[in-house]
């Protein structure tokens, strides 16, 4: 009879009841879990971040050494065509007693080239606006075929004209050594200081 009641207890105990949390571990894994998921998540943010940093920093560091390039470039061109037309403004004379020789041709490869993209923009507004002003009256100066005429003869008749024309020529000159030059220069070491802090930081 004790044994009957002893099962009969046995059979009306109310089962255990676990809890959804202690039948997956608990609170401890649940935490644990939410801890990786949050180190997998800021590990896969961080190394995504520093390959952007370097990607942006390696573009930026193309992009000025193309502008170095550049206007290191421009400046040369710049400089020859001014040494050129400067040397050819002496030896205008106005009273057409002495021959001027060969007229200078400028250099515009460069020039020419950069007009044909968006590069052209990696040149400081002030250089670029003058350089502009300066081909253009330079260019339309040398390139006028009634210039010509005024140093064919040694008549006087020209001496205005040509004083004019020298005049023109001596003040693109100084125009261009004085802003135009300098800025390009300033430009370019800029530029040089840049690439110098990029390789620097490479790793």
């Amino acid at each position: 009879m004790t044994l009957n009641n002893a099962a009969l207890d046995e059979a009306q105990r109310t089962p255990e009841k676990f809890s959804i949390l202690e039948s997956i571990g608990g609170p401890q894994f649940i935490v644990a879990q939410l801890f990786t998921i949050a180190a997998t998540v800021l590990g896969v943010y961080l190394a995504g971040y520093v390959g952007f940093q370097r990607t942006l920093e390696y573009d930026r560091y193309v992009k000025a050494q193309q502008q170095s390039d550049l206007l290191t470039a421009v400046y040369a061109e710049l400089k020859d065509n001014v040494a050129r037309v400067n040397e050819f403004a002496g030896r205008i004379d106005p009273s057409g007693a002495e021959s001027v020789g060969e007229w200078p041709r400028l250099r515009l490869f460069v020039w020419n080239a950069a007009g044909q993209t968006t590069s052209a923009f990696d040149i400081p507004p002030v250089a670029l606006s003058g350089m502009q002003a300066l081909y253009d009256e330079v260019g339309e100066t040398l390139g006028n075929p009634r210039a010509r005429e005024w140093f064919k003869t040694s008549s006087n008749f020209f001496s205005s004209d040509r004083m004019r024309m020298k005049e023109t020529l001596l003040r693109n000159v100084r125009n261009a050594e004085t802003l135009l030059l300098p800025a390009l220069q300033q430009a370019a070491a800029a530029s040089g200081d840049l690439i110098t802090k990029y390789r620097q930081v490479a790793p």
